[in-house]
């Protein structure tokens, strides 16, 4: 796996030197990034915004050893760096390989006053079928808050609102039927909602376009297909954090979000509400936000 993880970094667009160690990065305050979807796209927002400065440093010894046990590594790698090479110029990720899996990337998400510079870099106006013959907003599958959360209550609320639940517009179900059985989804407890979501059959127009596991199925094509329905829908509905709502932040013209305050990252939340974004902490104001679309 070393070698194929290798290959594919040299023959992308990017630096590669296998020279550089974590404890020089840190030295000379460079930033090594985590390379979860969210992450990848919120430092990059940060360069194109001017509040990073570039290159950025990324250690493939994470995707060499998999240390995090996720099923199907070479899948993932190759996502990322399809991704990188989408939105990032060639000087601004340099690879490396390091044995000291440590990460010093600064986060200064409330200084970002342009949420949309990631857009050029996507088709975002295209139409998936035909389907999508009225406005419509999408319901996010992935839940994820944090190890210790009830979901079992939350389902149970989920279920309940979305047994009577009638909307006027078409609604969307998006992302993840199951979710793996891995390091970072068992650490976090990262459920879906998705039979739950069904519910919303009852009473409503509804397009199903979530698909069995993404996490050891990551296809680019699929992918920004989905950051078009996201772009072109009234509102994205999620619950909790993580990459649907990094990527609704991004690429959503509006988001409807439940979730914890130390969950909530630390954007400006002033500048969140006048882009139609709200965030509550409380279930039944939430609920209540949804039913007053």
């Amino acid at each position: 796996m070393s070698n194929e993880i290798i290959d594919l970094v040299l023959k992308s667009k990017f630096k590669y030197d296998d020279s550089i160690k974590y404890k020089d990065l840190e030295e000379k305050n460079l930033e090594s990034i985590q390379t979860g979807i969210g992450d990848i796209l919120l430092n990059i927002l940060l360069i194109e915004n001017n509040i990073k400065n570039k290159p950025l440093y990324i250690n493939i010894c994470i995707y060499i050893d998999n240390p995090y046990i996720l099923n199907n590594i070479f899948n993932s790698f190759k996502f990322k760096l399809n991704l990188l090479d989408n939105i990032c110029k060639n000087n601004d990720i340099i690879f490396y390989n390091d044995k000291l899996i440590e990460y010093n990337c600064k986060y200064k998400l409330n200084e970002i006053t342009n949420f949309k510079s990631l857009h050029k870099y996507f088709n975002l106006n295209n139409k998936i079928n035909n389907d999508f013959n009225k406005e419509y907003i999408i319901f996010h599958t992935k839940c994820r808050f944090y190890n210790n959360f009830n979901y079992e209550n939350l389902k149970i609320n989920i279920r309940s609102f979305c047994k009577t639940f009638k909307s006027q517009y078409q609604i969307v179900i998006l992302g993840e039927k199951e979710i793996p059985n891995n390091y970072e989804t068992n650490y976090h407890k990262i459920t879906t909602i998705y039979n739950e979501l069904l519910e919303l059959k009852n009473n409503n127009d509804i397009i199903d376009l979530s698909v069995d596991n993404i996490y050891d199925n990551l296809d680019f094509e699929s992918y920004c297909k989905d950051m078009s329905v996201i772009y072109n829908a009234k509102t994205n509905i999620i619950f909790g954090h993580g990459g649907q709502y990094c990527n609704s932040i991004i690429f959503g013209n509006g988001m409807i979000v439940y979730t914890l305050p130390e969950l909530t990252g630390n954007f400006n939340l002033n500048l969140f509400e006048s882009n139609n974004n709200h965030i509550y902490f409380n279930i039944n104001s939430f609920f209540e936000k949804i039913k007053n679309i």
